[in-house]
């Protein structure tokens, strides 16, 4: 059976869909009918600017703030939902002054707002459009990725080559179809003849291979319509390495018919995949992530194979970023150390656990990972604890001050609101954050949120938390009557019942405050400089932090001892000894000293260790640092 995959819109324009072009490139290895490609998302890109008549430049911006900005409140796929609404739904002028007036309630402003609305109007066309290019392509079933914001676009194209060709197969897999998601959305949405639940190499191949539909009737992971029910294949858990390098030929052809590629092109990063699952979540999983969805189960490719699959692909596309969608980098086998041995100029990014040292990021940068996204998420340790995050504030501290010092670009958010948050955890935040100034801020500061899969939902009773039904954003985004939103909902409304008792008005404030003083943060990050160089028995110290800094300093014997014993961290009650003894002086004025440091926000101090804040600046490249923690043993 001939099969096309599709990638709609709101995929990042400077990411290959690494979803289609996995199981595309499942052809390649001689399974059934050829498998073809169409990256709808930048069909979209093309056909908004030239419908909407705007400068494409402009547009960028507005896409990207779709995409990744405004998931959270649907806009993404309400841009697409007009169709689907039409025959039950409320109407289209209430349905549009309706999600204006939710939208500004938001923070939206009113210039992005009007644009949102002329989306909307012309995304009807667009969705047409492709479709009868998609039919005239003589396939014989249509495979649609969805996850965040491409459900509802996923299923306007979708309809309407239903509309144009009935006897043709849609089917949708991905996050947004992972159970029991994708069993609602064949019961919302009739003209969905399938979903693949869980991973999709084995359902594809099945469908690459199959004659008929009756053929697909034990393709794992598969839920098909049969005699008015939905019959339902357990998906399989395949090993990590048994994915193949995906293909992204497709993705630059397009890509290269742009009018403009140049707004695009010099920003592509190649996504790659070295393990699936969590193993964190194995043994502990955050409370409130529901990121896995049904898959936690954690694999793990070699890691020789990171190497070669980075140097197929970008050899391939002559592109040197990469991009890993791994949920977490892999503990031991990854594959860094060969790729920092290697002669190659590729940049990488992976997300990663916050507690790794200055060897694992030294040896990440010297394989030339240059941005990642640490699940920090707090820096309070009571808060952390109630995350489970397996880190502590000093782990957190630590990662930024390695990440300054090495010139890794750390992605990061800071949450609040979590059950049984204490007035405590966020006071000591307020109090650090100008001592910081010169580490990375976070991206975001946000509410936690309850997502389906997640600890928080599947046992909300056990963090005190009664579910108030789905986020408000589903009314709009699947507009019609009579559908089960809280089936097809991922994030969910919720209120804590039990647990800590807290000042709300208090807790309110204190948010706020944090998320004042972050702002701030961002602001002052950009001129703060605190920084340290060793000399022959000195340390020099530069602190240059706005409203907190004072200025130059030197250190000498036992004061410079005891400065270097808790670079990168190091355990007090060894510093106090070493210094003591150095000097001759008593631990308690050792202690003295500590404390001095601690209250200019010199040191970070936590239970029996202690961390310098400031980054050394040893005047070589990060390159040159990177190689020397390598062979650091901490």
């Amino acid at each position: 059976m001939r099969l096309v995959l599709v990638a709609p819109p709101w995929n990042s324009l400077y990411r290959p869909s690494i979803q289609i072009a996995t199981l595309a490139a499942l052809a390649t290895e001689g399974r059934g009918d050829p498998i073809g490609s169409v990256y709808g998302y930048l069909d979209w890109f093309q056909f908004a600017v030239e419908a909407l008549e705007c400068d494409p430049e402009e547009f960028v911006t507005v896409y990207d703030t779709i995409g990744e900005e405004l998931y959270g409140l649907g806009v993404g796929d309400w841009i697409f939902g007009s169709t689907l609404a039409a025959a039950t739904g409320p109407g289209e002028e209430p349905a549009r002054e309706a999600y204006a007036a939710f939208l500004r309630e938001h923070g939206v402003a009113d210039e992005l707002v009007e644009r949102i609305l002329a989306l909307r109007e012309v995304a009807p066309r667009f969705a047409g459009l492709l479709a009868d290019r998609l039919v005239a392509t003589g396939a014989e079933c249509f495979g649609f990725t969805t996850s965040f914001s491409q459900l509802v676009p996923a299923l306007a194209v979708a309809r309407a080559i239903k509309d144009r060709a009935p006897e043709r197969l849609v089917l949708l897999g991905g996050a947004n179809c992972d159970r029991p998601m994708g069993q609602a959305v064949m019961e919302a949405y009739p003209f969905v003849d399938a979903v693949v639940q869980g991973e999709g190499e084995g359902a594809v191949a099945a469908i690459a291979a199959a004659r008929s539909v009756a053929d697909l009737a034990a393709a794992p992971g598969l839920v098909l319509r049969h005699e008015g029910a939905l019959r339902v294949s357990l998906p399989a858990v395949r090993p990590a390495e048994t994915a193949p390098v995906p293909r992204y030929d497709e993705y630059f052809q397009r890509l290269a018919a742009l009018p403009w590629p140049g707004l695009i092109t010099p920003h592509v990063a190649l996504p790659f995949q070295m393990s699936r699952g969590c193993w964190w979540g194995e043994k502990m999983q955050c409370t409130f992530c529901g990121e896995n969805g049904s898959g936690m189960v954690y694999r793990s490719k070699p890691g020789a194979q990171l190497t070669e699959t980075l140097k197929t692909l970008t050899e391939r596309h002559g592109v040197f970023d990469t991009y890993a969608v791994d949920t977490i980098l892999a503990r031991n086998d990854n594959g860094l150390s060969a790729l920092a041995d290697a002669e190659v100029d590729i940049t990488t990014f992976f997300e990663v656990k916050a507690n790794l040292g200055p060897r694992e990021l030294g040896e990440m940068r010297a394989a030339g990972v240059t941005m990642v996204q640490p699940g920090i998420e707090s820096l309070s340790t009571g808060a952390l604890r109630l995350l489970r995050k397996g880190a502590t504030g000093f782990h957190n501290l630590r990662f930024l001050v390695l990440c300054q010092e090495l010139g890794i670009d750390a992605q990061w958010n800071l949450l609040s609101a979590m059950p049984d948050e204490l007035p405590e955890m966020l006071e000591e935040q307020l109090r650090l954050i100008p001592f910081i100034t010169h580490l990375a801020p976070p991206s975001t500061v946000s509410k936690v949120r309850v997502d389906r899969y997640s600890p928080y939902f599947e046992k909300p009773d056990d963090f005190g938390i009664e579910l108030r039904g789905p986020e408000k954003k589903y009314r709009f985004v699947h507009a019609g009557t009579g559908l089960d939103r809280t089936a097809l909902a991922y994030s969910f409304e919720h209120e804590q019942v039990t647990g800590a008792k807290t000042d709300e008005a208090q807790m309110l404030t204190l948010r706020r405050r944090l998320g004042a003083r972050v702002g701030l943060w961002k602001k002052l990050h950009g001129q703060s400089r605190f920084s340290f160089r060793y000399g022959p028995g000195i340390t020099v110290l530069h602190d240059y932090r706005p409203h907190v800094g004072t200025g130059r300093h030197v250190l000498r014997g036992a004061d410079d001892q005891l400065f270097r014993s808790l670079v990168h961290g190091g355990r007090l009650m060894q510093a106090v000894a070493q210094a003591g003894e150095m000097a001759g002086r008593s631990e308690e004025r050792v202690h003295e000293t500590l404390r001095d440091w601690a209250g200019r926000g010199w040191i970070h101090l936590e239970g029996r260790r202690g961390l310098v804040l400031a980054v050394r600046d040893s005047m070589r490249d990060e390159l040159g640092r990177a190689a020397e923690l390598r062979g650091e043993h901490v």
